[in-house]
This record gives C-alpha cells, sequence and structure tokens, in this order.
C-alpha cells in the first residue's frame, strides 16, 4: 500500500504517518502519495499484542462454578462436550473457531495474539498475525506442540493457589525450561523464591488478571513480580474464564500499571515477550501494523486506548493491509466483507459473512464475546 495518513493525533502531537508497502515509511511528514486519507480526530496507536489467548474457544461463556485450586479442576469440572455450550461450539470446525477468536481480537485494535493451543494451517490467514510458538499445557502435561519455527516456549504454570501449583516454577526449573526464550502465562502461587528463579532466568510472564479473578479469587503478585524485573506482558485468556477483550483486560490492570505503562504491556513489551520485537512500535521501517482510534475526550495514547470501547476502533491495519474499517475510512475498504456490529456497518477481512451464517445456524445469536453481529 502507498499511502499517507494525516491529521493523526500523536504523542509528539498532530502529525502524519505514510505506508509504502508493508511498512511504516515516514511519521511526521506528508510526501506524494497514491492515496490521502484524512485520520483527523483520529489517535494513533501501534497494533496492540494480546500475550495470551485459545483462539478456539472464543465463542463461550464464562463456564464453571468458581473458585478452582487449579486449572486441572476447572477443566475437569466444566469440559462437558455433550452438554451445551460446549456441544454447539464444538460443531464448529477448529478452523472456524479460529476466526472468531482473530475477530474477537481484531474488533478490540489487537494486531498480534499468542495464540495457546495446537496450531493450524489458517493460523497463517487470520487477520491477525499469530506468530510462531511452542506451547505446553502444564509442566509434566503430555499435552502441547508448536506452530511454525523457531517459536518461544509458553507454559501454563503456577495457575492456581493449592500445593501443586506451588510446586510448578520449581518443577519447570528442574526441567531445564525457564529462560529468556520462555514465558509463564498466569504465575499465581509464587514465592520470593520462585520470583527470584523467574527474574534471574529471565523468564517472562503473562498476567491475565480476569481469568484469575474469576477462576481463582487471586491474580499473580504482579507489584514483586514487576519490583523483581521480571519481563511481563498482558493477555485475556479465553471467553471461557477470561475478558470481553484486550480494552477490558487492560482496565482492570489499572492498579498495578501507570498509563503508559499499559500500553507498553500491549505493545513493545509484549512484541519481546513473543520474540517479535519488530512489532508493537511505529517507527519508520517497522511493519504497518497500527490501529486508529476515535477518543476525542483523551490527552494521551495511553489514555485514547485505555479508556476506548471496541466501537472506537476506527481502522485496523495489518502489515500495511487493512483488516477492520469504519467510516469515515471507507476509501479504504477494498474487497472487505461488510457486516452490522453493534448498530455500526464495519468491514473486516476474511469470511466473516459466511463464518456468520454457520455460527447462527448452531448457535443462534450467543457469540458470547460480547459483539451483535449483523448480515
Amino acid at each position: 500500500m502507498d499511502l499517507c495518513i494525516e491529521n493523526l493525533r500523536t504523542a509528539a502531537g498532530t502529525g502524519a504517518l505514510a505506508i509504502a508497502g508493508m511498512e511504516v515509511s515516514d511519521l511526521g511528514a506528508v510526501r506524494r502519495h497514491r492515496l490521502h486519507i484524512d485520520g483527523a480526530g483520529c489517535w494513533l496507536v501501534p497494533g496492540l499484542i494480546n500475550a495470551h489467548d485459545h483462539l478456539g474457544l472464543d465463542l463461550l461463556p464464562p463456564l464453571g462454578e468458581p473458585p478452582y485450586p487449579n486449572s486441572a479442576a476447572w477443566g475437569e469440572a466444566v469440559f462437558r462436550p455433550d452438554r451445551s455450550p460446549l456441544r454447539e461450539v464444538l460443531r464448529l470446525r477448529y478452523s472456524e473457531r479460529l476466526w472468531w477468536g482473530a475477530y474477537r481480537n481484531l474488533l478490540a485494535g489487537v494486531t498480534t495474539v499468542q495464540h495457546h493451543d495446537r496450531g493450524h494451517w489458517c493460523l497463517r490467514y487470520l487477520p491477525v498475525r499469530v506468530p510462531p510458538y511452542r506451547w505446553q499445557h502444564r509442566p509434566d502435561s503430555h499435552l502441547g506442540g508448536s506452530y511454525g519455527r523457531g517459536g518461544r516456549l509458553f507454559v501454563h504454570a503456577a495457575e492456581g493457589t493449592d500445593a501443586q501449583s506451588h510446586a510448578e516454577i520449581r518443577r519447570l526449573d528442574e526441567l531445564g525450561l525457564l529462560g529468556p526464550a520462555s514465558t509463564v502465562i498466569h504465575a499465581i502461587a509464587l514465592d520470593e523464591a520462585d520470583i527470584a528463579r523467574l527474574a534471574a532466568t529471565g523468564t517472562g510472564v503473562v498476567l491475565c488478571p480476569t481469568s484469575n479473578r474469576f477462576l481463582y479469587g487471586r491474580t499473580a503478585p504482579v507489584l514483586a513480580l514487576k519490583a523483581a524485573g521480571v519481563p511481563l506482558a498482558i493477555g485475556t485468556d479465553s471467553t471461557a474464564s477470561g475478558s470481553p477483550d484486550l480494552l477490558a483486560e487492560l482496565r482492570g490492570a489499572r492498579d498495578w500499571f501507570g498509563e503508559a505503562e499499559l500500553l507498553d504491556l500491549v505493545t513493545a513489551a509484549a512484541a519481546r515477550l513473543l520474540g517479535v520485537p519488530q512489532l508493537g512500535r511505529l517507527v519508520a521501517g517497522a511493519p504497518a501494523d497500527l490501529v486508529l482510534v476515535e477518543n476525542p475526550r483523551a490527552r494521551t495514547v495511553a489514555e485514547a486506548v485505555l479508556t476506548a470501547r471496541p466501537g472506537q476502533i476506527r481502522l485496523v491495519l495489518v502489515g500495511g493491509e487493512a483488516r477492520l474499517v469504519r467510516a469515515p475510512f471507507e476509501r479504504l475498504r477494498g474487497r472487505l466483507q461488510p457486516v452490522g456490529v453493534d448498530g455500526e456497518t464495519t468491514w473486516l477481512a476474511g469470511p466473516i459473512r459466511r463464518l456468520l451464517g454457520r455460527a447462527r445456524t448452531l448457535l443462534g445469536e450467543q457469540l458470547h464475546f460480547g459483539r451483535r453481529f449483523e448480515v
């Protein structure tokens, strides 16, 4: 794409952003481009990064009757594929459920997701990026695998409040699975020695406070992890236990972080944790993953994100290509498909109309990440 978006609100004031091909070519300067767009009233934001999700489970409502001692107990209690709502959701093909998980993220301005589940060929065609990864369900679990090459390891650990959960960081250390290429998801049941292990090895932690509070009544020792210098990012988890979207998740983490820190946790810091440091920032030469947020009352970029609702996401580009378009940016819709989302015409990349037809046949109106779709 050869594009210049002018009159954007940025951290440096009003400015412009130019895109050449798949990359940002310039910031702040208006030069000759094939297409000029007026972005007046919108904040320019790097594409957001959701550091933990199960894309294939994002059509489920919150499941279970918490609290639980650990994730195994929750799974045993709620995995009933012969009962509603799992029965209906699992009638959809895995690829279809992955697409819905991608849309859940895209509608909140997310351009990159760390998917924690088995891979699938369709991941490369989703409207959000899914970087290569290795995954393990728990430290000694047989459930695991990989997607792509060179991916970092992501493992659920210390997810719970019981003795087993408290032993899992030590167990990962014994297995040689801690280190700068590894990330622990949840990390609730930690003592001082565990935090020291994580910090000394450079192991990252993805915080999922909404999911943790719902399932276990508590979350990770965030301030202690932060003070120890453990690399951190934020994830939603799936809708079966987590927040409706990443914007809501950010608002639930404001007790521990300032606004600028929170934005970093879902942009540059998350990109480093996922092993894709070229993402999460808008500089010349970086991939053109960006979001335009219409939030006129905001005074800073971070505030624009933290107070935004999904309907204020007006444009999402991934690699310079439009993946979500709303007014006044209809000129960029190209071959995107129009649907009504919460009463507003929204153009989305991918086979959204076909997917919506299938989902309605099997699920009725039950799209549990909180959006109302209409053809």
